[in-house]
């Protein structure tokens, strides 16, 4: 996925979205669990979550807990590809793996779709960045 969002109350005022993504650009890959659920009637119902934890510093700044961001290199673990404890990989991400920034308030309707809700807005009272490097704006 490009990002996920989080909402911030600056004290006194509404929820601002921000956007969240890798650094680097690249698609995140959450650590998540799925599971088909067979009716009596044979219909499948398909359902998933995703896993979450405490939440690094920069996440911090939106919310206390976040998405478990899952590194290329432990996905055969996590897949069941690898020997080991998947259980291990459950931990906030490092400092320098995501960013955030501010979006507009569009994106809380469901109606809104399309990637210009990724569009960063300029805010004074937004959340200092992290040290990561700036990387590619999926939008």
């Amino acid at each position: 996925m490009a990002a996920f969002y989080e909402w911030r109350r600056p004290e006194g005022q509404p929820k601002r979205p921000y956007a969240i993504a890798r650094a680097d650009g690249s698609p995140l890959a959450l650590a998540g669990l799925w599971e088909g659920y067979k009716w009596a009637s044979g219909e499948v119902t398909r359902t998933f979550s995703i896993l979450t934890t405490t939440a690094n510093r920069l996440m911090q700044t939106v919310h206390d807990r976040m998405p478990v961001v899952l590194e290329a290199s432990d996905w055969p673990l996590w897949l069941g590809e690898a020997e080991g404890d998947p259980s291990s990989l459950l931990y906030p991400a490092a400092e320098d793996v995501l960013r955030l920034w501010p979006i507009s308030t569009a994106v809380n309707a469901v109606r809104n779709n399309g990637p210009d809700l990724l569009a960063p807005l300029q805010e004074p009272d937004a959340p200092e960045p992290s040290d990561a490097p700036a990387g590619l704006n999926p939008a």
